[in-house]
């Protein structure tokens, strides 16, 4: 997959947050897969004692070359993270019925702190 970009936040770790998860990630992805021919994954990370969601858009306009196209994708999750809870979930239900939907599911992913890029170090 090519770079692109990523999107953490925090949200309860129960049923309720993780469908609004699934919500947020999967109705972005779909407004904006034929437009701008992406590809997501959503992860439930745990890094330490933090557990946190992190959702990944990728594709060959999603980049650092493309600041437009990051802006456009940031803007809509963010429009859809500011909806009523029960309004964004019937939305993800009645989209989930057309047949062109694509819905990726939640995968677990362990990650480390890797001390080496830790800013601190770029102190000594």
């Amino acid at each position: 997959m090519e770079k692109g970009l990523e999107i953490s936040f925090q949200l309860k770790n129960d049923r309720e947050g993780q469908e609004t998860v699934l919500a947020l990630g999967n109705l972005t992805g779909n407004d904006m897969k034929d437009e701008l021919d992406i590809d997501w994954r959503i992860f439930h990370v745990t890094l330490g004692e933090n557990k946190f969601f992190k959702v990944l858009y990728t594709g060959k306009k999603v980049g650092k070359l493309h600041p437009g196209v990051e802006k456009r994708i940031r803007e809509h999750f963010d429009h859809l993270s500011k909806m009523d809870l029960n309004d964004l979930l019937r939305q993800y239900k009645e989209k989930q019925t057309d047949s062109n939907f694509k819905k990726v599911d939640i995968k677990e992913l362990k990650e480390e702190y890797d001390l080496w890029q830790d800013k601190f170090w770029l102190y000594f």
